[in-house]
């Protein structure tokens, strides 16, 4: 009977062990899992931040070369840039690793926003870019350190898209946004701005080449065929923009195109990148989502196994105390 005894409290003591150790990693799976949907959580409001300074960089450049219909528009746009920069820092707060990054960004944006229309219209791009550049920084960051490829949840690839080539798309669509309506509303271009626009163009063909040649290789599961056609009616809005550009602003020194009018399809066309982005983000999220409730339900079985090890390790040794 002893022998039996010591028998069950021997088994349940290395149950409970087992137990113990795959509770512990499906612990640590799930909060590595929340700690991914956090990331993708910050990184779409950074993505509403980077496409509001995208947005008030364009209008000032418009404003700054003479179209003064866009001052009240940047005042408005200000204040809410302002918003969601104190949204953003509350919620960085108890993230150390981002936080500083986020800091310096609020800095530039301190900096910038009260002198944006007293400056020259070169200064003010250029520090847009700064700040813009230093988003970016940021969101690719944030999108390496959470490790979402890790256990395939987003293929690397996917996270190649989502996080690097469609932002860097975006921007370079949003820096010709700013030149294109800058010399619609000057009535002119000075020779640096026309190579500007080239280097622009040429970034954005390959830019969206490379998105072609990523969505082609991601799995259906991941970029579907609704995904796959919204990205083809974006190419068809980036060629028709680039084409605009090369046929009105680059081929006379002195254009005659609306400045807002201009502005407002590189914003549709900007928009269209951006949706793609909320659409990859979406599915990245589907895929956290159901991951995290596996790993919640292995957490409850895991947790229930425990107890009872440690149960019938328990029920072994108390007839052996007596």
């Amino acid at each position: 009977m002893t022998d039996t005894l010591i028998l069950l409290c021997a088994a349940g003591s290395a149950g409970s062990v087992l137990a113990a150790l795959w509770h512990c990693r499906n612990r640590t799976r799930l909060a590595h899992l929340a700690g991914q949907q956090t990331s993708i959580a910050i990184n779409r409001e950074l993505k509403q931040l980077l496409g509001k300074i995208q947005q008030h960089r364009g209008m000032a450049s418009g404003y700054l070369n003479g179209d003064a219909s866009f001052k009240y528009k940047i005042s408005a746009l200000q204040a809410e840039i302002g918003r969601e920069t104190e949204q953003i820092a509350k919620r960085l707060h108890t993230l150390p690793a981002h936080r500083d990054g986020f800091e310096a960004i609020e800095s530039r944006w301190r900096s910038l926003s009260p002198t944006v229309l007293q400056g020259t219209r070169e200064q003010s791009f250029d520090n847009h870019c700064q700040l813009i550049a230093a988003v970016l920084d940021l969101m690719r960051d944030i999108a390496e350190r959470s490790q979402l490829h890790r256990d395939s949840a987003c293929p690397f690839g996917f996270v190649e898209i989502v996080w690097h080539l469609l932002p860097d798309t975006a921007e370079a669509i949003g820096q010709t946004r700013a030149i294109g309506t800058g010399i619609a509303a000057a009535g002119r271009s000075l020779s640096t701005e026309r190579i500007k626009l080239g280097y622009l163009l040429t970034r954005i063909r390959n830019a969206a080449e490379r998105l072609e040649s990523g969505i082609a290789r991601t799995p259906s599961a991941m970029a579907g065929a609704e995904f796959r056609h919204s990205f083809g009616e974006v190419r068809q809005r980036i060629d028709s923009l680039v084409g605009d550009i090369e046929q009105q602003l680059l081929a006379s020194e002195r254009p005659a195109i609306d400045p807002a009018g201009f502005f407002e399809h590189a914003t549709q066309t900007l928009n269209g990148v951006f949706d793609l982005y909320d659409r990859a983000e979406a599915a990245a999220n589907r895929e956290l989502q159901t991951r995290l409730a596996g790993a919640a339900r292995l957490g409850r079985q895991s947790l229930a196994t425990l107890l009872l090890g440690v149960t019938t390790a328990a029920a072994g040794i108390l007839p052996l105390a007596l």
